[in-house]
């Protein structure tokens, strides 16, 4: 039995991460994902607008205009309810492939490229805070703007929205729960 140190991976999941270092990042990506989507759920407890990115994923899947940040829903959407199930299942499967992939690109090569130390655990989760922030800008400057809220006047990081800040914030604070959780549950021994 390896002992383990309260807050950081012990001995024997460092060494499953490193036997199988696509396997644990898949499974980080998971656990990262998931608990970012629940707190984006709930971000409405705090002042920011709720983040369900499943379901705009799912209506971007099956090609669906979507609601605005608001809730509101267009006269698209009343047709879109009789196909609720497919656009969830369709928005979780591509919501939980994002998660995986871009945990899988923070573990082969963020991690080995942003600054911090990697072989401490305050350092993996300054990396994936780092990589959380750089998402944020991905997501926040491109893909919401410009994919999911297309043509509704949200402007370059979605300041120009009914919710003015908070949506960039809540944004901002959704990837930083996922880039926690990447850099405190991935910790492989580099050797």
């Amino acid at each position: 039995m390896s002992g383990s140190i309260p807050g950081q991976p012990n001995n024997r999941w460092r060494a499953w991460c490193n036997d199988h270092p696509i396997g644990s990042l898949a499974l980080v990506g998971v656990i990262a994902t998931q608990l970012g989507t629940y707190f984006g759920y709930v971000f409405p407890a705090v002042g920011l607008p709720t983040l369900p990115w499943p379901m705009y994923n799912g209506a971007l899947a099956l090609g669906i205009s979507g609601p605005n940040w608001n809730g509101y829903f267009d006269e698209n959407w009343a047709e879109t309810l009789n196909h609720a199930s497919g656009m969830f299942f369709a928005g979780q499967a591509l919501h939980f492939v994002n998660g995986i992939v871009f945990a899988i690109l923070f573990g082969l090569i963020a991690r080995h490229s942003l600054p911090f130390n990697k072989d401490t655990n305050g350092g993996n989760i300054s990396k994936g805070l780092l990589y959380g922030v750089i998402m944020t800008i991905i997501s926040a400057g491109l893909l919401v703007p410009y994919a999911y809220v297309a043509e509704q006047g949200y402007g370059f990081f979605l300041f120009d929205g009914p919710d003015g800040w908070k949506l960039p914030a809540g944004i901002l604070v959704w990837h930083l729960i996922y880039g926690y959780f990447l850099g405190a549950l991935y910790q492989p021994n580099d050797d």
